[in-house]
């Protein structure tokens, strides 16, 4: 399982949070378990959002989707970084 965080940055948050929970199903036909999201404390408008896939290069097909684009316009997303993500132990 590969770990994938994306840090989003939009005008309306809660227009973000609607569009992404609305697009739930529609991620996970593309390999995407969700995670949790952390939102900004010094910029509400922002939050890093934690996902899990299998297949990277399938998840990564999700975000050039015509449906992930519309979703974007309407959740007023005005930017977006993807960072891998390995968990470490401590030994």
């Amino acid at each position: 399982m590969q770990d994938i965080l994306i840090r989003i940055e939009t005008d309306d948050f809660a227009a973000w949070e609607e569009q992404h929970y609305l697009h739930a199903g529609n991620r996970a036909t593309y390999g995407i378990e969700d995670g949790p999201a952390y939102r900004d404390l010094e910029n509400p408008n922002a939050a890093l959002f934690h996902i899990r896939t299998d297949d990277v290069d399938r998840a990564m097909e999700w975000f050039q989707s015509d449906t992930f684009r519309n979703e974007t316009k309407l959740a007023k997303v005005t930017g977006r970084s993807f960072y891998d993500a390995q968990p470490r132990s401590r030994d």
